[in-house]
């Protein structure tokens, strides 16, 4: 890509959060190696022909709490408005005598008429290499989710619906972006499973307790903490005013959050050149008890 054409990308994406998620929605890496994933990468969509405006308003009903409900609007106007493929199907529930079996996320004729069937999600994990009560060393912030259970699901039992309810589906393919998360404190000696792809995206995790690492890390830099569904792009601020915290304003705010309660934070680490802040680092942000939480 030559650089004025680059210049132009990142000028769309600087000016518009629902833009940035899209681009990283179809763009980062996955998550996920397996036989059954798309084994290609798409080129990113020409953001200059994007109706911004239209994206927000056909984002509205996703753009609520849920992370993986908003991720799923965005893959949606992707295939619907861009890439203009004929949705047989979207959260389908599938019954068997009476009974709800499962769910179908898309169901689509791709560009060369073949039916295809993706199961889409977008996953944190945060590695954590001692024994532990989830049989996992990738856990999600909510400890109850774990990527080996994620995987078994997706591959074993949602991809596999369709063999039976629509046999005349040629590609299943789970679709599956997110970060996977390591302390610099513990060992990352830890074998990737055998489903996760090593061209994953990485951030870092900390104990509260850990926070002070930071400031041995980074200079210059700010914090943003990342509240649902605004989990997804790298984080943009042409003004390093609104909603950006000084290290002290983030210890404290944390210091609050965890006294009051265990739920873990992602927070965007800024780098600040003259007035422009761009994330340099994704970050989470655990309760001491974790991943042993009540």
């Amino acid at each position: 890509m030559n650089q004025k054409k680059y210049d132009s990308i990142q000028h769309d994406l600087d000016k518009s959060q629902s833009l940035r998620d899209l681009h990283w929605a179809i763009t980062s890496a996955s998550l996920i190696s397996d036989s059954s994933q798309d084994p290609g990468r798409w080129e990113p969509p020409d953001l200059s022909l994007i109706n911004e405006q239209e994206l927000m308003d056909f984002l509205v009903p996703y753009s609520r709490f849920r992370v993986g409900q908003y991720f799923e609007g965005l893959i949606l106007y992707w295939l619907e408005r861009i890439r203009r493929l004929k949705i047989v199907a979207q959260n389908q529930q599938l019954f068997v005598e009476n009974q709800t079996v499962g769910e179908i996320d898309f169901l689509f004729e791709d560009e060369t008429g073949e039916l295809t069937h993706w199961e889409t999600a977008v996953k944190y994990y945060l590695h954590y290499p001692a024994e532990n009560t989830t049989g996992s060393h990738f856990i999600g912030p909510n400890a109850k989710d774990n990527f080996e259970k994620k995987c078994r699901r997706l591959l074993e039992y949602q991809l596999p619906l369709s063999e039976t309810h629509f046999p005349e589906v040629v590609r299943r393919v789970a679709f599956v972006k997110g970060i996977i998360f390591f302390n610099p404190h513990l060992p990352a000696s830890t074998p990737l499973p055998e489903r996760m792809s090593p061209a994953h995206l990485k951030g870092v995790w900390l104990y509260f307790s850990e926070l002070d690492w930071l400031k041995t890390q980074y200079s210059d830099t700010v914090y943003q903490i990342r509240e649902k569904p605004d989990w997804l792009s790298p984080a943009v601020r042409d003004s390093c005013i609104e909603k950006l915290l000084t290290f002290s304003e983030l210890k404290r705010a944390l210091d609050v959050h965890f006294q009051e309660g265990d739920r873990p934070l992602m927070i965007s680490i800024l780098k600040v050149v003259e007035t422009d802040c761009r994330e340099i680092k994704r970050l989470f942000v655990v309760a001491e008890n974790w991943p042993e939480q009540s």
